[in-house]
């Protein structure tokens, strides 16, 4: 769901391929964003954030000191959380803590893709074709 959105924020037609994600999935690996593994699993917040961070372009950020469970977060996803953070993407679970390791529920995913298409200027979103 998360490549096919963006690939469609990006004006890719996700409605090619013999499965619902495949034209998404396949956009995502040429940019960089994912290898295109597991594509039946649950995405964990720090998942997420590293595929955004890695589609803005993997900007710079500085640190997550604020929130209690910042240890947690993984090495390879500690840059990109940071961001996600610092441009209000992604927000705390409680005000101390990220959650980073526990799996983004449908309902964080939509609002982490509305605050990313609103931060990032756009007007628009094209659902599909």
């Amino acid at each position: 769901m998360l490549f096919t959105g963006l690939a469609r924020l990006e004006g890719v037609d996700t409605s090619t391929g013999s499965i619902w994600y495949e034209a998404g999935r396949q956009w995502a690996m040429e940019n960089g964003i994912s290898d295109g593994t597991n594509m039946d699993n649950s995405l964990t917040r720090e998942q997420l954030a590293t595929m955004l961070w890695r589609y803005a372009g993997e900007p710079a950020a500085n640190s997550l000191s604020g929130y209690a469970d910042a240890a947690g977060v993984s090495d390879w996803a500690a840059q990109a959380m940071a961001w996600c953070v610092e441009q209000g993407i992604i927000g705390g679970t409680t005000a101390t803590t990220l959650s980073p390791q526990t799996q983004a529920t449908r309902a964080q995913v939509a609002t982490i893709l509305m605050r990313l298409v609103e931060s990032s200027g756009r007007s628009s979103y094209s659902a599909g074709p």
